[in-house]
């Protein structure tokens, strides 16, 4: 057994918690209590479990391939939308071009996202009713938790859709409505739930099982202040930044170790990067937070349920037997053009570990090259109770403490701290890049958004970076990297502003037509 399985009281409870359904508000768990009632400790940790498990949707969001971990490269200069045809998956290829509409929008998150921020709102009013005097630290520690968990879904739609409802109170009865915040309307209502984690003494600055720390809050804090672009808040995100690199708990991976797992189909390897994303580098020292699946319940019938990754499936080479991976279905095919621009050093362990060759002719917008980070290795699916294709038990990394290494070394710029402040956190990622401090560059902005580029390739951090940044690491308007006609690998596609934001599926907008708060469509759609 992969180590570290069932170590999540979600994997314990979970099942007991999900409900199926497409309404965006009407998925919560069956342990719901009324509003203000008496909960005992047990009916709360099944709430906060209820709130957990919406982790484990993000991949087959709804029944659309949506993961936070790599959806949106598709949009950008790194990878295409691929799978076996231009029709294959309508609305990643419509999202890929730019041309997502409102009858057709990746609204999996909107379903998902809600439901957890539903979820959360139940575990939080139970928290304010506990009855049985439960250990207040216990309560303290569930609290930030679950403040966290809020924060972090409620982030994905802020950054996803922009202008959207948002609430704060326990709902247990129709109609299910809130107010449409704007963009600029959420930013604060999200800092303060992460903040009032951060500052709880009883939230932890680690934990190997997958549950949510002081350091998780803080990333996320990290990565909404700078994709807001809130100056007044970067110092003391750069000081969070230090924290986690000093604190102890933490470490860059710089030698592959040795797997803890023998079996058939699980190989080793001498390079560090890899062997991060292998199952024997779960929860290692790199892993500020990641999402722990197991190969489980996961099913074509039911997308609310189950904790397998789906991901190494769509992803993998088509028309392939070469162990220890695995055929998958096509999608996703590195920009060979980019990748190769990119990872123009010898030596940098990073390009092996991101993208492998294959020779396969049958995958849509096929380069040859595929995302290897998450892909399907024999064995990875083994002992499953769902469809096998659902259900790898790769572990979604969310934060790496390299991004944290990244953040600093590009806050010390915004901060004024310059090269001389930034250099060593740039220096750590190419010591560990290459293996040796052979390879140290000097550490101007572009440098580290380049190197920023490099590290996470493939880890769905390229669209937001370009987005915050206007441009990117060679100074590049936005407009002009996003902006593809190629004939080769058929493509069409114009950037401008608009496709900032997802348009909000019609269903949604209908569902409040001739209410209080009736949705307003983004603009542009």
């Amino acid at each position: 057994m992969k180590k570290n399985k069932i170590v999540l009281f979600i994997v314990v409870l979970a099942g007991l918690l999900t409900s199926c359904g497409d309404d965006y508000l009407t998925s919560y768990p069956s342990t719901d209590v009324v509003a203000g009632a008496p909960a005992t400790i047990d009916v709360i940790e099944k709430n906060v479990t209820g709130a957990y498990s919406i982790m484990n949707f993000d991949d087959y969001a709804n029944s659309k391939w949506m993961p936070v971990n790599m959806f949106y490269d598709v949009a950008t200069d790194d990878i295409y939308a691929g799978g076996s045809d231009a029709g294959d998956q309508p609305f990643l290829q419509l999202f890929a071009s730019f041309n997502s509409t409102p009858s057709n929008s990746p609204d999996g998150w909107w379903s998902i996202f809600y439901a957890g921020l539903k979820r959360c709102n139940g575990a939080l009013d139970a928290i304010d009713n506990a009855a049985g005097d439960p250990d207040p630290r216990t309560l303290a520690r569930l609290r930030a938790e679950t403040l966290a968990l809020r924060a972090y879904y409620v982030h994905w739609l802020w950054k996803a859709y922009g202008n959207i409802p948002y609430f704060d109170k326990a709902w247990t009865s129709e109609p299910f409505i809130a107010r449409q915040h704007t963009f600029d309307e959420m930013y604060p209502i999200i800092i303060a739930d992460l903040d009032a984690a951060i500052a709880e003494p009883e939230l932890p600055m680690s934990d190997n099982t997958g549950r949510v720390t002081k350091s998780m809050a803080m990333m996320t804090k990290a990565r909404v202040v700078m994709y807001y672009k809130d100056q007044s808040k970067y110092a003391e995100v750069l000081a969070d930044m230090k924290t986690i690199i000093n604190n102890g708990a933490f470490s860059l991976v710089t030698t592959a170790a040795q797997p803890n797992y023998t079996g058939e189909g699980s190989p080793s390897t001498d390079n560090p990067i890899e062997w991060i994303f292998l199952r024997d580098g779960e929860f290692c020292s790199e892993s500020i937070f990641e999402v722990n699946c197991i190969p489980e319940a996961k099913s074509w019938g039911n997308a609310w349920a189950g904790y397998g990754n789906y991901s190494p499936r769509f992803t993998g080479a088509r028309d392939i037997d070469i162990k220890p991976f695995v055929a998958g279905w096509g999608f996703c095919p590195v920009n060979a053009v980019t990748f190769n621009a990119l990872f123009n050093e010898a030596g940098d362990y990073r390009k092996d570990a991101t993208a492998i060759a294959f020779a396969t002719s049958s995958t849509y917008q096929n380069t040859g090259l595929f995302l290897k980070k998450y892909i399907a290795r024999d064995g990875y699916n083994e002992g499953n109770q769902g469809d096998r294709d659902l259900n790898y038990e790769n572990n979604r990394r969310i934060y790496r403490i390299a991004e944290a290494y990244l953040n600093a070394a590009e806050l010390e710029f915004a901060v004024g701290g310059g090269q001389g402040a930034a250099q060593p956190y740039l220096d750590a990622i190419r010591d560990r890049a290459f293996g040796d401090a052979k390879h140290r560059i000097n550490a101007t902005l572009n440098n580290i958004k380049r190197e920023r580029h490099r590290e996470f390739y493939g880890e769905g951090l390229r669209f937001w970076d370009l987005v915050r940044w206007g441009s990117d690491e060679n100074g590049k308007a936005i407009k002009d990297v996003l902006s593809v006609t190629d004939m080769d690998i058929p493509i069409s596609r114009v950037w401008d502003d608009t496709r900032k934001f997802l348009p909000i599926s019609q269903s949604e907008i209908d569902k409040t037509e001739g209410s209080e708060f009736p949705l307003v469509q983004n603009p542009g759609y």
